[in-house]
Order: C-alpha cells, then structure tokens, then sequence
C-alpha cells in the first residue's frame, strides 16, 4: 500500500489512539483497600451486610448504592450543541474525515488490483 497519511492526520490518530492515561494509574487508597479485603475477606462481607441494613432501613444513600450495583447507574443522556441548538462546528473536521475517507478507498483499491 503506498497511500499515506498526512503529518497532521498522523498525529490526530496517535493522539486518538493513546487512550485514557489516568485509566492505566493506580490509586494508593484503592491499592490499601484491595490489599486488605484479600488478606481479609470478612471484611467485605460485613461492610456489604451493614449496607444492606442501612437500605433496609430506608436509609437513601444505601438504597442507591445497593440499586446502583444491582441495576447500574441510570444513563445520564447530554446533548450538547452550538448557537441556537444548531451543530456545533469543529475546524477541519471536514477536512480531516475527507483525507481519511480518500485514504481508505486508495487502499481499498490497491488491495483489489492485487
């Protein structure tokens, strides 16, 4: 395949491809907790019972946390748009999208010649 990527396009996808950085960092208090509940099993056990009683008796946080591990949370739907509800606009979008789109059918096509 000799079609190529442009410099600017190149490093939009390598950006885009990187991720969450923050996903891959461990926290020290989530790293504690895990070590404990390992060493000590127990201790999860009596803090999902003490839970349980708490949205047993109506306490709201409990129902919602207990609700939220059984059913997951409630998908929270944003709409975001521009001026007067209209679609926001995003410089080279257009650009970017047509180069990518003409990159993949030159591909496309040498693929099918060979």
């Amino acid at each position: 395949m000799t079609g190529k990527y442009s410099d600017a396009t190149k490093k939009i996808l390598s950006e885009k491809m990187m991720g969450n950085k923050n996903q891959s960092r461990r926290k020290p208090f989530y790293d504690m907790l895990d070590r404990k509940i390992k060493q000590d099993p127990k201790k999860l056990e009596r803090i999902v019972l003490k839970l349980l009683d708490a949205a047993e008796d109506g306490e709201s946080f409990a129902l919602s946390m207990v609700a939220d591990r059984l059913d997951g949370k409630a998908v929270q739907i944003q709409e975001i748009s521009g001026v007067d509800g209209n679609a926001i606009e995003i410089e080279g979008a257009s650009a970017f999208a047509n180069e990518l789109m003409a990159e993949l059918l030159r591909n496309r096509q040498e693929r099918a010649e060979e």
